[in-house]
């Protein structure tokens, strides 16, 4: 579970998970910054976190470790889509392995979260 709490600049939130904390932030209309990420890319960044950390277990399988590994995601909003659009970075070396490592990534916990139908309700 992740809690949110608004701080007292306009805009900026903490958030807690376990022990772990950071700032997210966002500007409009003038008002707010840039301490933290926006809520959208908190988005992108479980999704890029989750493919190269699924990216980087693949190689492992393949007894492959301390690899380069990246992942891109940007998320576009349309009217009635909202598409996630993904790039895979591997080392030059590691090209031989993307097969197997796109079809990890594919299938990563947080992709296929976000694949499934979504329905929001309060506790």
């Amino acid at each position: 579970m992740v809690e949110a709490v608004a701080l007292p600049v306009p805009w900026q939130v903490r958030f807690q998970a376990g022990g772990n904390e950071g700032i997210a932030d966002t500007l409009k209309a003038g008002i707010g910054g840039s301490a933290g990420m926006r809520p959208h890319e908190l988005l992108e960044a479980s999704l890029a976190t989750c493919m190269t950390i699924s990216a980087r277990m693949a190689l492992a399988d393949l007894s492959i470790t301390d690899a380069e590994v990246r992942v891109r995601v940007q998320l576009e909003r349309e009217e009635s889509t909202t598409r996630f659009r993904y790039e895979l970075l591997l080392a030059p070396e590691l090209e031989a392995h993307r097969p197997a490592v796109e079809e990890r990534i594919a299938h990563s916990p947080v992709c296929s979260t976000l694949s499934k139908p979504l329905t929001f309700e309060p506790v």
